[in-house]
């Protein structure tokens, strides 16, 4: 089972810098070494789609619905 977190867009900034994160001069999600956030298709993460993170990683999430799906809808048999 997955642990979902739900914020909307003013909590974003919040929440960012929660999780140990920085946003840099172009708008990509960045750690604390200042190194670029990829998600699982290696595709950097701007802080307007930032939708979460995967528990237990470092790999961010794009705040649209094929990316979503991906993580949080369970098959079913």
């Amino acid at each position: 089972m997955h642990d979902i977190l739900v914020f909307d867009e003013h909590s974003k900034e919040d929440i960012i810098k929660a999780l140990g994160l920085k946003v840099n001069s172009t708008g990509e999600l960045i750690d604390n070494e200042g190194k670029v956030l990829n998600n699982s298709d290696f595709e950097t993460i701007k802080m307007d789609e930032f939708g979460g993170m995967l528990k237990g990683s470092k790999i961010p999430i794009k705040n649209n619905t094929l990316e979503l799906v991906k993580y949080f809808v369970k098959k079913k048999d």
